[in-house]
């Protein structure tokens, strides 16, 4: 495991720190990422209506995977996750899916060695990659696009480091629309990786059908399709 995202990792183990960033995380109108979450399955549908196996990589609550087995629903899932907590709150929040739905403790960096399986359909991940360093990054891409079936698709929702003349204007903007988090419910020591870290990232692993389905302030959907085998 790569060290920044062995720090990033043993936070997340925290129950405390764990718990209070989900208390945080805004739900009902406040939750912006439900859009994008949808715009994802809607996307992936045009071109692969009946996906077999879903992969959420540091699948936190699990909100990602559900909107995703819900669209899709002949298709399995595997959960993967480093943190504890999330464990048992994605197991509370995916239960209605039942025997759908595999739950595997792992690293992101570490996907094979965390059993996850090959030719999946879809590989998904959330709010998790920002914590990866530029290498890591684009490591976390190679091994996930290896394990994807032809013509898979790649989806990251993740968290990106704007300029810093819009990271002023987003700050203050984007308080209209979210309630700020308590101090101390998130982890952030070094820069966010941007945009053009995620779309090399991307290239690099062989997947050049890529592009933002959608943005928001500080957070983009990058979807991405293998080519067909």
């Amino acid at each position: 495991m790569a060290e920044r995202s062995r720090s990033a990792a043993a936070v997340w183990s925290d129950p405390d720190f764990a718990g209070a960033w989900l208390a945080a995380d805004p739900r009902g109108e406040h939750d912006l990422l439900a859009l994008p979450r949808l715009i994802a399955a809607r996307v992936v549908a045009e071109e692969t209506p009946e996906p077999r196996l879903i992969v959420d990589v540091a699948g936190g609550g699990g909100a990602f995977l559900s909107v995703l087995l819900e669209a899709f629903p002949g298709a399995r899932g595997v959960w993967l996750d480093a943190s504890p907590t999330m464990l048992e709150r994605a197991r509370s929040e995916l239960a209605r899916f039942g025997d759908r739905v595999e739950f595997r403790p792992g690293d992101m960096t570490e996907l094979r060695a965390a059993g996850v399986p090959g030719d999946a359909d879809l590989i998904a991940s959330s709010r998790a990659s920002h914590h990866l360093d530029r290498a890591e990054l684009h490591g976390f891409y190679q091994e996930a696009a290896g394990l994807l079936a032809g013509g898979g698709w790649l989806v990251n929702l993740d968290h990106i480091a704007p300029e810093e003349v819009w990271n002023r204007r987003f700050r203050s903007a984007r308080k209209k629309f979210t309630p700020p988090r308590p101090a101390g419910t998130h982890h952030h020591d070094r820069p966010l990786p941007g945009i053009e870290d995620h779309l090399d990232g991307y290239r690099a692993a062989g997947i050049t059908e890529v592009d933002i389905a959608w943005k928001a302030f500080y957070t983009c959907l990058f979807m991405g399709r293998a080519a067909p085998r």
